[in-house]
């Protein structure tokens, strides 16, 4: 079957390759289509997204290695945009502009409303979900966590983007710790999402990163939504959200297994456009 990843991270971004070597890695496996998607600018300053003085030079690289390596490789141009209630929220006029074959979409920053500061849901400390968990939401784990959902559903209605990244990456650092995956008001609110994502017609990524990096002991999406998203006939593609040259393909195997374990028919790919691949 065709071997892809759309979701990777350079030393244009947070990523520790530089694209070209994630293109010859992708190459060297065996891989059929490659996206780049820095995470897209933010308006303020941080430490991971790709700067706005570099998104040029950034779009020139990623042509120079369409052109160079066609013969042997797909490749598409993308960003990773934040939704940020109030701060991020123009994606499509963003992408519009610097000529996007796709857009991934994710929540990484859960903003309070009314105090205005941001939970910082990812990275590799769980120190840091602990302080601003407490800093944010007063440790309020259940507030947090409606507030992320609620900030994911409206980047789904308000951005429809083609995917959706990383859907409940905020069980990453929970660990059963705050919450439990099988309560009802969780589930109610995963539920909800992914029905906002089939009602917008976007593809739900099946990350592998979390797993690969010993952070989840699952996908992202859990399994039970992986299944859940099959009864509803709902799209999905599968991704390794790497940083890396040497995760381009991890768990990709692995994943297309569970899609066909949980009930998916299909993956979801693209060449151009989006295209349905059997899973036999």
């Amino acid at each position: 079957m065709k071997r892809f990843n759309y979701h990777s991270h350079s030393t244009f971004c947070d990523g520790k390759s530089s694209l070209e070597d994630m293109v010859l890695a992708a190459i060297n496996k065996g891989m059929d289509y490659f996206g780049f998607s820095a995470h897209a600018p933010v308006p303020f300053n941080d430490n991971f997204a790709l700067q706005k003085e570099d998104v040029n030079k950034y779009l020139a690289e990623t042509e120079r290695l369409k052109e160079k390596y066609k013969d042997r490789i797909r490749l598409f141009t993308s960003m990773e945009f934040d939704y940020i209630t109030d701060i991020m929220e123009d994606i499509n006029e963003q992408a519009k502009t610097y000529g996007l074959d796709y857009i991934i979409a994710s929540v990484h920053m859960v903003r309070e409303k009314s105090s205005k500061l941001m939970w910082f849901i990812d990275g590799s400390k769980q120190e840091i979900y602990d302080k601003q968990l407490k800093e944010v939401f007063d440790g309020d784990i259940r507030r947090g966590v409606e507030t992320f959902y609620d900030q994911t559903i409206r980047m789904i209605s308000n951005v429809r983007p083609d995917i959706v990244g990383h859907l409940d990456k905020i069980k990453m650092h929970n660990k059963d710790r705050y919450f439990k995956q099988r309560e009802s008001w969780y589930r109610d609110l995963v539920m909800e999402t992914l029905y906002a994502i089939k009602e917008n017609d976007c593809i739900c990524e099946l990350n592998t990163r979390g797993l690969y990096k010993g952070r989840s002991d699952d996908f992202f999406p859990s399994t039970q939504w992986i299944k859940a998203a099959a009864e509803m006939n709902l799209r999905m593609t599968v991704s390794t959200d790497c940083h890396n040259a040497t995760e381009v393909d991890l768990l990709f195997d692995e994943a297309i297994e569970r899609l066909k374990e949980s009930g998916h028919k299909y993956v979801w790919y693209f060449d151009g456009q989006w295209k349905a691949e059997k899973l036999t």
